[in-house]
Order: C-alpha cells, then structure tokens, then sequence
C-alpha cells in the first residue's frame, strides 16, 4: 500500500477547511485500496482559528495532520514544508497539492491516481486543455493576466504538451520534489509553481494532465496576486529561456560557426593575397574554418559527447571532414558564384549569406546525425538492440 498525502496550504480558511475535511474523506473512500490517503494542512498560524478546527478534524479522522508555520510564508513557502514533513515524518510515497477554497474539485483524485499508475510522474489539473475551463464570471483583467499568461508561458518555452504551467492542482512523486526543491528560490507567487514545473521537466519527469473546471471560491477572500507578483513571474519566465537559449547547444553552435566565419574569411584574404585563384582561396579558406569548428565544437558544444584520444580524435576529423565536403562544396559553388554575381567588394556579405542560410543548417544537421550523435532517426532506434 502506498501513502498519499494531500497538502492544504491556508490562511484564514476556517469557513472552508471543515467541510473540505469531510469532503475529501468521502472521494478516499472511492479510490483503489492500494492508496493509504492523508490530508496534511499547513496553516500559516491564521488568526481565524483554521488550525483549531484542523485539530478537532483530527480528533475524528486519524488521516488528517497539521503542521503549523510560526508566520506566514506564502503559498511556495508552505508548500515546501508541508512536502519535507509529509516526505520526512509521514513517510509519503507520493504527494499532492491541493487548494482549500474548493477551487479544485476532490473527485478528480482517482484520476490523478490513475494516471500515476499508468507511470507519470507528476499529475496536473489543467484548465487549458480539452474538457478543462475557468469561471465564465471572472473578470476581464483575471481572465486575461491567466489566459494571457499561461500562453505566454507556453510560447517560450516552446511546449505543446504541457497546456497550464500555474495549476496549483496536481500528484507529484516524491523523487520529483527531491530534485526540485533546491533550485526553487521565488516562494510567494506562482513563480513557485512554474518554477517547479520547469525544473521537473528539465529532471526528466514524466508529465500527465486531467482536465480541471476550475471553480470559484465558496468562503472568504481571493487570494488573486498583485501586479508586482504577476511582473515577478513574467521576468522569471523570460530571464530563465534566455538563459537556457545562451546556455544551448544551439547558441554554442551558432558562436562557433560565427567564429569559423571569421577564420574563413580572414584566411580568404589571406589566400587571395597570396595570388590563388579564387576557387582555390575559397577551398581553402573553408577548409582553416572546418578544423577551427571541428576543435571547438568538441570541446564546447558537444562537450557532453566530446570525443577523446589520439587515435580516435584523429579518425572522427577524417569522417568530419568527408560530412564536410557538402559545406566545402557549398561554399565553393555558391561562394564564387555569389562574388560573380554582386562583386568582390561584396565578399563578405555573400559569404554571411552562404555560411547562414545554406552550410550552418547542413553542418547542424551533420554534427548531430553523424559525427556526435545527438539526434537518432527512428528507424535507426530500430535497429538498436535493446538493453
């Protein structure tokens, strides 16, 4: 039997948390006997007596625990504790987070548990997927700052699959959480939740949706965050896919290929000074430009593949150079063409135009298939035993 321990961050929730309780313990007694449900509620010490009532909850139900912030810490800052207690003293094999206000319906549990055993990792409720919604009645600012914001959110990080990255609903493994819970720095807005949710995907956790109708609150106040919160989450998102296009495989290739461009042309100079014809001063030029990017590329670019030893290093810079002979041909077609066609005095342009739009493209595509192997085609995946 494995132990499921849904977390209940509140503050000032008293009119809520009761019949919640009862609620929840109702849709447990729905779920396969395989799950051992729990309620843990961390109560940021609300002055409306929540966590008194939590305690007379756990007078009657022995799955029900409190744990109690001495201030208040927002709702990452809660969830964090809740999730070290439930993983370190209730020993959970896996752990949800779940709002007080009715805002995410309980009978959705046994499909998140479904999915769980089906293999994810990580259960979220989306209200941006098929058969999920919002409040018809929210207002137009609300609508757009959670519409508009998650679509934002998707753009950038250029991911279908996922459709709402500020759910608040969702099952998570405890392992997730492990490798998580030292990168997350924003506590107190839903840069929490994006957060968690990035640096999961980025750990390799295998993400599922159910789609969730989002309700309004029954009792008490919107916790809606303010402009300065919503500003918080939008330099997150934009800070962190800056970060990631600079530190990518892509960038490092594009900055080597910027420097190769540099090579091939100081050496195009170089050679036509020395009285070479110009298919010659091209052919060569691009051969100076090929071992420059040969060099950095497998130090720095693919440096996770990066290939080692003398005897090897030397047989990959023959095969890099036979993957080459397109990008050399290229250039020296489209290079001399090109300088026919506008003039010498417009060599530099012709050859930005031939390095970017025609060899960049075949040589990424080279690296990644044949010399580092990065991308496997799926008939190749095919072909390979299994382990």
């Amino acid at each position: 039997m494995e132990k499921v321990v849904v977390i209940i961050p509140t503050y000032n929730e008293r009119g809520n948390i009761e019949p919640l309780v009862d609620i929840l313990q109702k849709v447990f007694k729905k779920v396969p006997s395989q799950w051992d449900m729990h309620i843990l509620v961390v109560d940021d010490s609300s002055p409306d007596g929540t966590g008194e009532v939590v305690k007379e909850k756990m007078k009657k139900f022995n799955n029900v625990h409190l744990f109690t912030n001495s201030e208040k810490v927002g709702l990452g800052g809660a969830y964090m504790k809740g999730m070290n207690y439930a993983l370190e003293d209730l020993k959970a094999d896996l752990i949800f987070e779940f709002d007080a206000d009715f805002q995410h319906d309980p009978e959705l549990i046994p499909q998140f548990l479904e999915k769980i055993d089906q293999g994810a990792d990580l259960v979220l409720g989306s209200r941006y997927m098929r058969g999920g919604s919002i409040p018809r009645y929210w207002g137009l600012m609300r609508k757009v700052l959670s519409v508009g914001g998650n679509f934002y959110i998707r753009l950038l990080m250029l991911d279908r699959q996922i459709h709402d990255w500020t759910t608040g609903y969702r099952a998570i493994r405890p392992w997730v959480f492990e490798k998580v819970r030292g990168k997350i720095t924003e506590l107190k807005t839903y840069t929490f939740q994006i957060s968690f949710l990035y640096f999961a995907k980025k750990a390799g956790a295998k993400i599922a949706e159910v789609p969730l109708n989002f309700a309004e609150r029954k009792w008490g106040e919107s916790k809606m965050p303010g402009m300065s919160s919503t500003l918080k989450t939008f330099t997150f998102v934009t800070k962190t896919r800056i970060f990631d296009f600079l530190h990518s495989r892509f960038f490092k290739f594009g900055t080597v290929g910027f420097t190769g461009f540099l090579v091939n042309f100081l050496f195009l100079r170089l050679f036509r000074s020395l009285g070479l014809k110009e298919f010659w001063a091209w052919l060569f030029s691009t051969e100076a430009a090929i071992i420059n990017n040969y060099i950095l590329n497998n130090l720095w670019t693919f440096k996770e593949k990066k290939i080692g030893g003398v005897k090897k290093t030397i047989s990959k810079f023959f095969q890099f150079n036979l993957t080459s002979v397109g990008a050399l041909t290229i250039q020296s077609v489209f290079g001399p063409l090109g300088v026919k066609l506008v003039g010498v005095k417009y060599d530099a342009a012709v050859l930005a135009f031939v390095v970017v739009c025609l060899v960049l493209p075949y040589n990424y595509l080279m690296y990644n298939l044949v010399i580092w192997k990065t991308w496997k085609l799926p008939w190749r995946k095919k072909l390979e035993p299994h382990k």
